[in-house]
Parts: structure tokens; C-alpha cells; sequence
């Protein structure tokens, strides 16, 4: 009987061009191959791509089919499984549940990294990575759920100084956050939390669609934002704290 395995597989920031040569040839192995679509984006076609790559059909799971973790853990103990993930497998914390959940039941996992937002952001911005606090997300604000999370924790790393990763969301329904959306939630934190850390004329760093074919890379104000939502792919926001003089200089440059 085949050995009960769950591979993590990433595939980068982009498309299937930026998967490993480990993660290529260990969905190749696996028996069956499945994929996730809700905690990154990939360029349209990324996995038909790489269903010929590897010579496998890759079926697509839902939030609630990963996050409920049966389909994919009653399939590996039938042997070697993949769930393929957009970026970094192991930045989402789904998928660290999935492989608690994994190891319980006796099966043997395996991560395979490849590059992820977290560091390209930093280094597309020019800035010094141990000069960034917590990472974030910025949600949706809807008519009953206006949390403040992100405020509070870019409150803190200025407070120290720190430059601020504000991963934007990523709803099912509503889709990627865009740069303009995120520009008025900013501001409506502004108005309900009042620490005076935003206004329209507040300067950000956009980052759309890194490593994708032609990104949005911008150091501008929020009133800005608007201007690059139809750039492909998906955005984040930097927050900066007080710049270093070749921070300052490189931000310049964009």
C-alpha cells in the first residue's frame, strides 16, 4: 500500500514559470494534485500551464473543501498528494492548520517553498528589510464589519519606527482588493480611529502585480491610489516609517 504523504507545493509569485524544479518534479510523483485559489492570485491560465508541465489534471478545491481538510487528508492516506499554492505555501495559516491536521492522522508532509510577497515587496520597495514590524492585512470594511486590526498594528510599528506590509484582501465574492478600495478604508480607519496617520495627501508604496508582466510600482499619495487599479495582478501597500537617506532615494526612483 502506498505511503499516506501531503506535499505543499508553491508556485511563486507569478505563474508556473516561477515553480522549482523540487516542486515540478514532486507533482509529477504525486498521484493525484489538487489547487487552492483563494489566498493568492495567479495569471489567467497559470494552471492549465502547468497541468501539461507536469502531465497530471490538477482539480481546484475551495476555501471551505481546504479549510475542512477532509478531501484532501482521506486522499493522502492513499498515497502521495499535492495541494499546489499560489506564492510561499506556508504564509497562509490555513495551511499550517492543514499540516497539524496532516500529521495527527499519520500522514507524512512535505513543504516545498518557493518566492513569496514577503520578501519581493521588500526588496521591490528598496527598503531594509529587518526595518519592517508585523505584517498585516487590510479587510473589506462592510456595513457590520469594520475591523481596525491593521490600524492598530501600523499605529505600533510607526510607534517603533517600523515599516508597515499591508496585505490587501482577498474576498471570494468580492474579489481582490483594489488600490482605490484599500485608499478608503485607510482613511475611513483614519476617521474612526483619529491617531493622524493618514490623509489624502499621505505618501504609500504600491506594489501591483510583482512579477507579473508589467507591475505597478509606485511611491505615492493615497489620493494616487485610484489611478492603478487596472494593472494586472494582485497589490500590496507599504506604510513607511521614517526613511533611511538610500531608502528615500530608491522610493524616489520608482
Amino acid at each position: 500500500m502506498a505511503k499516506p504523504r501531503l506535499i505543499l507545493v508553491g508556485t511563486g509569485i507569478a505563474d508556473e514559470r516561477n515553480i522549482s524544479i523540487a516542486g515540478l518534479e514532486a507533482l509529477r510523483a504525486c498521484g493525484k494534485i489538487y489547487a487552492e485559489r483563494y489566498t493568492n492570485l495567479q495569471p489567467e491560465g497559470t494552471l492549465t500551464r502547468l497541468e501539461a508541465l507536469c502531465g497530471k489534471e490538477i482539480a481546484i478545491l475551495s476555501r471551505e473543501q481546504v479549510e475542512g481538510e477532509k478531501e484532501l487528508l482521506d486522499a493522502a492516506k492513499g498515497g502521495a498528494v499535492a495541494l499546489v499554492v499560489a506564492g510561499d505555501p506556508m504564509i497562509a495559516t490555513t495551511h499550517v492548520s492543514l499540516l497539524l491536521a496532516a500529521k495527527k492522522r499519520g500522514i507524512e508532509t512535505e513543504v516545498i517553498h518557493a518566492s513569496s510577497v514577503l520578501s519581493a515587496a521588500i526588496g521591490e520597495a528598496g527598503l531594509q528589510a529587518y526595518k519592517f514590524g508585523k505584517t498585516v492585512t487590510l479587510a473589506y470594511w462592510r456595513d457590520n464589519y469594520k475591523p481596525m486590526a491593521a490600524y492598530d498594528v501600523i499605529s505600533e510599528n510607526l510607534s517603533r519606527n517600523l515599516h508597515t506590509l499591508l496585505l490587501l484582501d482577498i474576498d471570494e465574492k468580492l474579489g481582490p482588493m483594489k488600490p482605490s478600495s484599500a485608499a478608503d478604508v485607510l482613511l475611513a480607519m483614519e476617521k474612526e480611529g483619529g491617531k493622524k496617520m493618514f490623509s489624502p495627501e499621505t505618501k504609500l508604496v504600491l506594489l501591483k502585480g510583482i512579477g507579473w508582466g508589467a507591475p505597478a510600482k509606485k511611491y505615492c499619495a493615497i489620493s494616487e491610489l485610484a489611478k492603478y487599479d487596472a494593472s494586472e495582478g494582485p497589490a500590496v501597500i507599504i506604510v513607511p516609517a521614517r526613511l533611511h537617506f538610500l531608502e528615500e532615494e530608491f522610493l524616489s526612483s520608482l
